[in-house]
């Protein structure tokens, strides 16, 4: 294929897809030098890869704000004049973008991996492949069908000293700077919550070595959880609730200073696994060898529930989650204090 001057990525999404969209990014800049990138996103994901040194320009799309704001994407789009377009999102929203760029290229999934009917709105397809791979090197893929080596996933998040001092601020005076594990305890899907009683319990299994201090995150969504786990675990100033008190980039500031982090299927989880921090995902319906920390997928904690993954965004009784003891993940945080 004839190297464009200028790609565009379409990738509006969560913010973990976005996060397990940079191997494919930086995979590109190392491979294509000469080419302009473009990104499309949505505000939500966009702080958290703002500064990115492999894309030279966001193309940042407001979800929400009606036609205007969709024609106002759409012109910036036009305005950049893509030679190559790439839809990872693979839905009707994305193939409006993609569709409508006035570019002649279109790349996409497979049909059987697209959703949507976004397969209709691609005319270059990369090949069929498993789709239960995990998603960045799935994206990853994108790359090869380029003529391109890929090499290991390289996340690059533009998280650095800036970041870092922001978490020290909102961190209360005189806690401690190493030792501390967050707790991650929302999830978009509420399907991929761990309970609340276990959460607590984990906290206090990790104040009670008397070393550590525990940090609670999540979004705005999550204070009544934050709250309840703050109350039933007795840590006194070792345990700060930051739910729904941080920024993309002040929670990304937080688990790069971290000695560990534990979350369920969300954004945050795959933010800490691509800045190293020692993540530990727990899994109940969503499947982790699609979806789990790629550079910790040998820490995640299930139950072995035979219903699991089903990947429902919602359950009545998710017995997947409610069977995982504290004490299990307890054990992959602390490896050398298994019981």
């Amino acid at each position: 294929m004839e190297i464009p001057r200028r790609i565009l990525i379409v990738k509006l999404g969560s913010i973990g897809d976005v996060v397990n969209t940079l191997p494919l990014v930086n995979a590109l800049r190392d491979g294509l030098p000469g080419p302009e990138i473009a990104w499309v996103i949505e505000p939500k994901s966009f702080p958290i890869v703002e500064g990115q040194r492999s894309v030279d320009r966001f193309i940042v799309h407001r979800r929400g704000g009606g036609r205007r704001a969709a024609r106002a994407a759409l012109g910036e789009i036009r305005e950049f004049r893509p030679g190559l377009v790439i839809d990872l999102q693979r839905i009707l929203r994305s193939s409006f973008f993609t569709r409508l760029s006035g570019c002649r290229r279109r790349l996409g999934f497979d049909r059987k991996r697209a959703k949507e009917f976004s397969w209709l709105f691609t005319n270059l397809k990369i090949p069929p492949a498993d789709p239960g791979r995990p998603m960045a090197l799935q994206y990853l893929e994108f790359a090869g069908f380029l003529g391109l080596e890929a090499g290991p996933a390289r996340f690059d998040l533009p998280v650095g000293e800036k970041e870092r001092a922001e978490a020290r601020k909102l961190l209360p005076e005189g806690f401690p700077e190493k030792g501390f594990v967050v707790l991650n305890v929302g999830a978009a899907k509420p399907a991929n919550r761990w309970p609340a009683p276990r959460w607590a319990e984990l906290a206090q299994l990790i104040l009670n070595r008397g070393e550590e201090a525990v940090v609670l995150t999540g979004g705005g969504e999550d204070r009544d959880r934050g709250r309840e786990i703050a109350a039933r675990a007795s840590g006194g100033e070792r345990l700060f609730d930051s739910t729904g008190k941080t920024s993309l980039k002040q929670l990304a500031g937080i688990l790069s200073l971290a000695r560990a982090a534990v979350s369920g299927d969300s954004g945050p989880m795959h933010i800490a696994s691509a800045l190293g921090t020692r993540t530990v995902g727990i899994f109940g319906p969503a499947d982790p060898n699609r979806t789990g920390p790629l550079n910790h997928l040998d820490l995640v904690v299930r139950s072995g529930a035979d219903c699991a993954p089903c990947g429902r965004r919602t359950c009545p009784r998710p017995r997947c989650l409610e069977e995982i003891r504290a004490e299990a993940v307890r054990e992959r945080i602390f490896p050398a204090e298994r019981d």
